[in-house]
């Protein structure tokens, strides 16, 4: 009997030419994923970076609105006494950012910054800027809004605040109402028993 031949099988495995072209497919394939990788990063980068931007300008405004909102005239202003102009602010507060208690605060604008002091703190950049076109403006008992509060020329502080700038990332426009009619500084001040009477 003759012997069976069997063919020769072939040996399992990748041939050099099959091993180059996977090597070549897979090189692609990660270099794509990189790519992709490196984009997802860069936006969370730019993510992170615009929210804490977000978050530091609703801060700064928050710190605006909490210290004005407040607002009554200063116990040392008598007569010609300015509440604010432009470019400054100045006026008595129960919510200052740094001092404890009743307290005169100042905002003012220098060098393209918004500054602020209280009784506690002498100077604080609250917005770096640079702000162009920045200014503070005061509603009126009429419903006009004016450059310049003085107090010898109104009864009560005015209605609303506005501070309004441009900045590098667009315009803030800060509208604070004044709930308060304010009081008479006469009125808070002691009696010479110092106890207010009661």
């Amino acid at each position: 009997m003759l012997a069976k031949i069997r063919p020769a099988t072939r040996q399992q495995g990748f041939t050099l030419l099959e091993a180059i072209v996977t090597l070549v497919i897979v090189s692609m394939l990660v270099t794509v994923l990189m790519q992709a990788l490196g984009q997802a990063m860069s936006l969370r980068t730019r993510l992170l970076r615009f929210e804490g931007e977000n978050r530091v300008a609703g801060l700064q405004e928050a710190w605006f609105r909490e210290t004005v909102a407040g607002l009554q005239r200063d116990l040392e202003e008598q007569g010609e006494g300015t509440l604010g102009t432009r470019d400054l602010m100045q006026y008595s507060t129960p919510s200052p950012l740094a001092a404890q208690g009743f307290s005169g605060v100042r905002w003012w604008l220098d060098g393209g910054r918004l500054h602020y002091a209280d009784t506690r703190v002498t100077d604080v950049v609250v917005i770096e800027g640079p702000l162009s076109d920045a200014a503070f403006s005061y509603l009126d008992e009429t419903g006009n809004w004016v450059d310049e509060w003085k107090w010898k020329d109104h009864k009560f502080p005015p209605k609303m605040i506005r501070f309004t700038a441009r900045t590098g990332r667009g315009t803030l426009d800060w509208l604070v109402p004044i709930m308060a009619d304010g009081l008479d500084p006469e009125k808070l001040k002691l009696d010479e028993v110092g106890s207010s009477g009661i």
